[in-house]
């Protein structure tokens, strides 16, 4: 088989399709301090500028070698345009929700659905992606993470909040969550007009130690699946911690992939979502964070062994972790021969 472009192989991937290798790309977060430093672009600015936050998105492929270039770098994007409180974060640390915008669920019909092309921080994301497009072309594929459906609610409402009004008011609860799945449309759909090739949905507060399998059947994973269903572009899906449980019904949301995290095994996972692309699931604490190249190198093997379809973190990238680490991920992966 011909060489491919990192894009192709990723694309590739996700419709599974054959390949000449794995794919390293990575889903989720990629910014760190090193890329910052050498790039001479820095967090918090790289949040709400497009330019910077391109060109720290590109330190990642240019510098790590991650085959793949993503935006934005934290979870919070939507949930300001609906009237969260947010945390600007530092050169050290990532934008978050400090107070949500619904003291009732009620007052979600006072919500307006946010217009891409002009609220808030989503135009700077997608003018982020037209940006690196210019740099990168079609030769490496550019993701968007996008906070899927659930988690978005979560925000709004405070999650703790939204886990009562499951008992509550469970009607409520179904017209946030259409709400939240609009939102969650309408922006992907812009961003993939502006460019992405695939979007990362991360849904964090759907993780079974929240939720459980019988309320992500419920309130998360039927809004997942309209956002799928209505976008052109190849989808990914992440959730934090121990999915074993809601493999199958992640697979079933029509995503093309799913990012798992270090705590899941591959064996298992694999055997629970079939022919989707599986991606990660280095721990991005240890090793990539503090561990030695040698562990890095062990666990990037045992990924690649046991069926991983793309190497990647588990989770998105801690802010310190060395670049001379990723790489030792990197080059495994394109090195690597069965």
């Amino acid at each position: 088989m011909t060489k491919m472009t990192e894009k192709d192989r990723f694309i590739a991937i996700l419709n599974r399709e054959e390949v000449d290798r794995i794919s390293v790309a990575c889903p989720l977060q990629t910014g760190t301090l090193e890329m910052m430093e050498r790039a001479n672009v820095f967090w918090p600015e790289a949040h709400y500028n497009a330019e910077i936050m391109a060109e720290l998105s590109y330190a990642a492929y240019r510098l790590a070698d991650i085959e793949s270039v993503r935006v934005p770098f934290c979870l919070t994007v939507e949930a300001e345009n609906l009237g969260c409180k947010i945390s600007n974060g530092g050169q050290k640390s990532q934008p978050s929700v400090l107070e949500s915008t619904l003291t009732t669920i009620e007052n979600y019909m006072s919500l307006k659905l946010p217009d891409p092309t002009k609220d808030g921080r989503m135009p700077i994301v997608a003018k982020s992606l037209k940006i690196l497009k210019g740099k990168v072309g079609d030769t490496v594929p550019l993701i968007a993470g996008v906070v899927s459906p659930f988690t978005l609610a979560g925000h709004i409402r405070g999650i703790n909040n939204l886990l009562l009004d499951f008992f509550d008011n469970p009607e409520d609860v179904v017209n946030l969550l259409n709400f939240c799945c609009e939102v969650c449309i309408s922006y992907s759909q812009y961003l993939g007009d502006s460019g992405a090739d695939c979007i990362s949905l991360i849904e964090p507060s759907a993780t079974c130690e929240v939720i459980g399998p019988k309320y992500f059947q419920e309130f998360a994973s039927p809004y997942i699946k309209k956002v799928v269903k209505n976008l052109e572009v190849p989808t990914i899906l992440h959730i934090c911690g121990d999915t074993v449980p809601i493999l199958s019904f992640m697979r079933d949301t029509g995503v093309n992939g799913i990012s798992i995290d270090h705590v899941v095994d591959i064996s298992e996972a694999k055997d629970k979502i079939r022919k989707t692309a599986l991606i990660g699931n280095i721990n991005p604490v240890d090793p990539l964070l503090f561990g030695q190249i040698d562990e890095i190198l062990k666990q990037s093997s045992i990924c690649v062994e046991k069926g991983i379809d793309i190497l990647a973190p588990g989770c998105g990238l801690s802010p310190a972790t060395p670049i001379v680490n990723i790489k030792a991920m990197t080059s495994f992966a394109k090195n690597y021969n069965k």
